[in-house]
């Protein structure tokens, strides 16, 4: 199904350090996956993979249906990929001029994507007068501007602090359930992972490995009440025990 995301036996060394050790993931269509691990596992270069920046050694790294105008990868490295020189409605409309949309769907498209996030963002301001968590809002505004079928996010939320991510995590699940991309993201905070994702698979150390998969029938939307529920907090803890075992912590 398109959407569908299928890793078979991945392979990567960097010098002789080995990465993926023939990594195997499939994350169904419409879906939202969260990659729980270790720093230094390999989850950016596999993501790296996955969105076409990086080649693997071998295997197979597949999104069914691939579209790269319907793809979305949002780094860590977000302030890189902001233009200085463009306002921020510019900057957030940006992927829409470029596919070669007429400028009254491209204002309505803004327009919806400012109203989904409740952004207090000022359009005619440009990306350098803003705060890093206003940074990386208007980068995921720009990210799910074109209505991405398949959107991998990658430590979106670590330069928030935790009321702007907590924020931002909301708006992606409201985006998620009006749209229902496939939504795969890389995390270090185990809440994060709880709070956003359906299923949460923590990762060993090199060479990556999935050593365990946990569900998550939490129903959304996941508010503040969620979070402070026992259900949230025993799922929590099934991630943290398996994060264990990995670490030694």
């Amino acid at each position: 199904m398109n959407g569908t995301i299928e890793v078979q036996n991945l392979k990567k060394h960097i010098g002789e350090k080995v990465i993926l050790g023939g990594f195997d993931l499939v994350v169904p269509s419409g879906s939202i996956v969260a990659l729980f691990g270790p720093n230094g596992c390999g989850k950016t270069t596999f993501m790296q993979i996955l969105s076409r920046l990086v080649m693997a050694d071998s295997g197979q790294s597949i999104i069914h249906g691939f579209n790269k105008r319907k793809f979305s990868y949002i780094s860590q490295q977000y302030r890189e990929t902001l233009l200085p020189w463009k306002t921020n409605l510019e900057n957030i409309a940006f992927p829409l001029v470029l596919a070669g949309e007429d400028q009254e769907i491209i204002k309505k498209k803004v327009s919806e994507i400012v109203e989904l996030f409740e952004s207090p963002i000022p359009m005619n301001g440009y990306p350098y007068q803003l705060s890093g968590g206003e940074q990386q809002i208007l980068v995921c505004m720009r990210a799910l501007i074109t209505r991405p079928e398949v959107i991998c996010i990658d430590e979106a939320f670590s330069a928030l602090d935790y009321e702007n991510g907590l924020r931002l995590r909301m708006h992606l699940q409201t985006y998620w359930m009006k749209y229902h991309p496939t939504i795969l993201a890389i995390t270090h905070n185990p809440e994060e992972a709880v709070h956003l994702a359906e299923r949460i698979l923590v990762l060993s150390k090199n060479p990556m490995r999935v050593i365990a998969s946990v569900d998550n029938t939490l129903p959304y939307p996941r508010t503040i009440d969620t979070i402070k529920s026992e259900l949230f907090h025993k799922v929590k803890d099934q991630v943290l025990s398996a994060f264990v075992r990995v670490t030694h912590v």
